[in-house]
């Protein structure tokens, strides 16, 4: 069917609302004259260290296609996807869709990174969820704490590496005068940073500061997030087939993170539980997720604080439509 260009524009602005590595939003989409649209890459916004395969690039394509589907069923358009084209798919739009259950949640799903403060409405939010061959529900306390352990260890392995540091600190918006503060990365509103929180992390995580740290035995406190962990209402562990494509991960990544939103609960993903291999193992073996499957990530969950919250740092329609 032929696509009306403001129709494709809007159904690239919900698209562009989901998640992404690092929020990276790597996805770009061009609508071609036959009414199809092909979606691209912008490699300039790939984490050659900290993803040098392009898994998490993958998840992050996927999980945009996936957006564009749900977006595409609320306006009555069902999506057929093709991955044997150019570019990283193309899909193809036709009338007669109903709308996907989830699609109203994709508008509400957000990234809390803070610290849960009720409990008891963490737990109700989890016990709605419904259950799913792919979530290991950890709910808990001494599990919890296990993981929040483990989480810390992986976290200062990796902060450990110069490099991995670097990139990451590239996509930290830590002030507001910064030019991508509302666009792109990890902004400190968004990581619940206040001002002097986020002064203090751009001077440690510097070049030489972070190892002087380290030398002293000061680096695990600095990059320490077990008490914001244990204050979870549950850790869901992500695992799929380890034969999948990311890309089709990424899909089912974005519909089980809206299913958390679907029963109120607000998540933060855990992913270097998943990218470091000795962290990996540990929790696979701990939490019996057998071998023939991959731990992708660790949802926090819980019931975050009611607030008026700003716009999601997003892209501009011109720069994701190529």
């Amino acid at each position: 069917m032929a696509l009306d260009p403001d129709l494709f524009r809007a159904l690239v602005a919900d698209a562009s609302l989901a998640p992404s590595v690092h929020n990276t939003q790597p996805t770009r989409w061009r609508l071609l004259p036959d009414g199809t649209v092909q979606v691209l890459e912008d490699p300039a916004r790939r984490l050659t260290v900290g993803d040098p395969d392009g898994r998490d690039l993958g998840v992050s394509h996927g999980a945009a296609v996936e957006g564009f589907c749900l977006a595409a069923s609320e306006r009555g358009l069902a999506v057929t996807v093709h991955r044997d084209g150019d570019g990283v798919a193309g899909l193809a739009l036709e009338a007669g869709r109903r709308p996907d259950p989830l699609a109203p949640f994709a508008l509400q799903r957000r990234t809390y990174r803070g610290r849960f403060e009720d409990a008891e409405a963490g737990k109700a939010s989890v016990a709605r969820l419904a259950p799913a061959d792919d979530l290991t529900v950890v709910e808990a306390p001494d599990r919890i704490a296990a993981l929040a352990t483990l989480y810390d260890a992986a976290s200062l392995r990796w902060f450990r590496n110069a490099p991995y540091r670097a990139e990451l600190v590239s996509w930290m918006r830590l002030s507001r005068r910064h030019p991508n503060w509302s666009l792109d990365g990890l902004n400190a509103e968004a990581m619940e940073m206040s001002a002097i929180e986020a002064a203090a992390a751009g001077l440690v995580l510097r070049p030489g500061v972070f190892e002087a740290l380290a030398g002293v035995g000061l680096a695990g406190s600095v990059v320490a997030e077990a008490p914001v962990v244990r204050s979870a209402a549950a850790i869901a562990l992500f695992h799929r087939p380890a034969d999948e494509d990311p890309f089709d991960t990424g899909r089912r990544f974005h519909r089980v993170w809206l299913e958390f939103t679907r029963v109120d609960l607000s998540g933060s993903p855990m992913a270097v539980l998943a990218d470091d291999p000795q962290a990996r193992d540990a929790v696979q073996r701990d939490f019996g997720i057998p071998s023939d499957r991959r731990l992708i990530t660790a949802f926090r969950l819980g019931v975050a604080p009611a607030r008026t919250l700003p716009p999601k740092p997003r892209l501009a329609l011109d720069t994701l439509i190529v």
